[in-house]
């Protein structure tokens, strides 16, 4: 797994209510209408050719032109 797929899938962890519900059992002992806060880092996706860092919803590169592959 590239880091790409790994920034990815730990987004559609913390996405996840269950994850979220049960990590606050765990940290707040079961304590009922509390919500523990989980940091939530933003994607980042490198061109694979250059390694400019580049916007989620680019489809090339901005600096050499080279097609971003998000998988």
């Amino acid at each position: 797994m590239d880091a790409n797929n790994i920034q990815q899938r730990m987004q559609e962890i913390q996405k996840n209510d269950d994850v979220l519900d049960a990590f606050s059992k765990i940290v707040l002992g079961g304590k009922a209408g509390y919500k523990t806060v989980i940091e939530k880092k933003p994607i980042i996706i490198k061109c694979h050719s250059c390694q400019t860092v580049v916007d989620i919803s680019q489809k090339f590169c901005h600096e050499c032109g080279a097609k971003v592959e998000k998988n």
